[in-house]
């Protein structure tokens, strides 16, 4: 019989603001995924500090191993098109970085021979300074 009191007098109540500590926000997203989904995760990914802090590492891995899904474009109206303005492939990271007609002037300003997306991605951090110039330079939305 105390327990609708106890209730009405907690709702009365300034309430404290908890924030979510990181493992309530790891149980949290887990929830959000499919649990094979979430062990297939990179340790890096999956141990982010901040809810803001994993997205991006996820969004970053997703470009990385080109593992999205084909119409999230669509999906997130993002782009009205998967497309490339040039009109030779889909705008995709390969592509982009790669053999985009539209940024080979600036491809070759910054990456003086050509270079594997292997490197570009994945290499010694001058060439992730590269192509973070390049992300910049483009304009891409990442």
């Amino acid at each position: 019989m105390n327990k609708p009191i106890k209730a009405k007098y907690g709702a009365e109540q300034q309430q404290e603001e908890n924030p979510v500590c990181f493992t309530e926000m790891t149980t949290i997203i887990k929830s959000l995924f499919n649990i094979r989904d979430w062990n297939l995760l990179p340790d890096t990914v999956a141990a982010a500090p901040t809810l803001e802090e994993f997205r991006a590492r996820l969004a970053s891995t997703e470009d990385r191993t080109q593992q999205t899904q084909p119409t999230s474009h669509k999906v997130m109206k993002v782009v009205p098109s998967p497309m490339c303005p040039c009109g030779e492939a889909e705008q995709d990271t390969t592509h982009l970085s790669q053999s985009c007609k539209i940024h080979q002037a600036l491809r070759d300003k910054i990456w003086h021979s050509e270079t594997p997306l292997k490197e570009k991605l994945y290499g010694p951090v001058d060439a992730l300074q590269k192509t973070i110039r390049f992300v910049e330079e483009t304009g891409i939305q990442v």
